[in-house]
């Protein structure tokens, strides 16, 4: 059973929504977010990355409270206008042929506590942190955590009968995705929030970090009342954060790249044999350079592509150990490079797939 509430959520202003929306706050770094800011200052990264508005040597607590600041101008300036009463929506993406449609509701702090939340990855400490501080100081999610859930047809035909309605906005943006949000009455949204109660678990498919700050949020929350001496009925606005859900045959997640700034005074060639120890490589050949398939990595070294697939005696007994990430982090950064923490070594930048594997290139 899956808890899910209605919210009554605060929706950019429809006359200057191209204005307004901004991709995720970790899809870039702040000196590209701010170049892509520029002068505008209905961005939505003021709201969701506020480092852009302070200098590189700002603290955490200054960008949280830049961040509660930015928020409540957009909301004084009409940026973002407050729904008139609590409901469920749905949102859409599309990008090509591809179209997903997700359930956009708050989910429960406690499903994240007891593992109805199912997570994949360890978060880094200090980005928790700052998306934790962040959270509560706005008294705001800023931008929802993505789940999935295995579908049930009866949902996903809500979904689609509420699609077939009128939209409260629409819009492309400049990747080529074209964004859709509808308004549930509150028939539909109460549906939805019981017929969720069958729904076992939510996976994580985008934002290990933004959940953990919810969670976070809800605990320090929560220790502040029972200290003041309050009741906590579990139903208080901070056991819940924003969250889209969408059936899992519908999501498809995009690559999270490497891109590693080194390679230990090796020279190309020295480095693509050390790797042939663990790894069948190959030469791609065509224009398309994305992974095969489950198991299969691309690499791009000396301006060629390679496919790399680990050697089948390397594989382990433990499922999760043979993903495609726990294999690369294992076989070839830890092993080959001597990087034991992926996500603390500067030697590794992470760059999100949807910027493209021409910036890969580029880089």
């Amino acid at each position: 059973m899956v808890k899910l509430r209605k919210f009554r959520g605060y929706l950019a202003q429809k006359e200057n929504i191209e204005k307004i929306i901004s991709p995720p706050y970790d899809v870039c770094s702040i000196k590209e977010a701010r170049e892509e800011t520029g002068d505008n200052d209905m961005y939505y990264y003021h709201v969701n990355k506020p480092a852009i508005d302070l200098p590189d040597d700002c603290t955490m607590e200054d960008v949280a409270n830049k961040g509660r600041e930015n928020l409540e101008a957009f909301i004084e300036k009409g940026y973002l206008v407050r729904d008139d009463e609590e409901r469920i929506y749905i949102y859409s993406q599309q990008l090509g042929d591809h179209l997903q449609f997700g359930v956009m509701a708050l989910a429960s702090i406690d499903d994240y506590d007891t593992g109805k939340i199912k997570k994949h990855e360890h978060t880094l400490p200090e980005v928790e942190l700052e998306r934790t501080n962040l959270c509560d100081t706005q008294c705001a999610n800023a931008g929802p955590v993505f789940y999935s859930f295995r579908e049930q047809e009866e949902i996903v035909q809500k979904i689609s009968n509420i699609s077939q309605q009128d939209h409260y906005a629409q819009v492309t943006t400049k990747d080529g995705v074209i964004h859709t949000l509808w308004k549930c009455s509150q028939e539909d949204s109460d549906w939805i929030v019981e017929s969720f109660k069958d729904v076992d678990s939510l996976y994580i498919a985008d934002g290990h970090h933004r959940s953990a700050a919810a969670y976070n949020v809800g605990k320090r929350r929560r220790e502040r009342e029972l200290a003041a001496g309050h009741e906590v009925t579990g139903e208080e606005s901070f056991n819940f954060f924003m969250t889209v859900i969408l059936p899992a045959n519908q999501t498809k997640i995009l690559p999270y790249n490497r891109l590693l700034n080194t390679l230990n005074d090796m020279t190309e060639e020295e480095f693509l044999e050390k790797i042939k120890k663990n790894f069948d490589v190959e030469e791609m050949k065509g224009d398309d350079h994305s992974a095969k398939e489950a198991g299969h990595i691309s690499m791009y070294l000396g301006e060629t592509w390679y496919d790399m697939q680990l050697k089948p005696e390397l594989f382990r007994d433990e499922v999760s150990l043979n993903l495609d990430y726990t294999v690369l982090t294992d076989f070839l950064f830890k092993e080959i490079m001597g990087i034991e923490n992926i996500k603390k070594d500067g030697r590794v930048e992470f760059v999100g797939g949807g910027r493209g594997i021409e910036y890969l290139v580029k880089r």
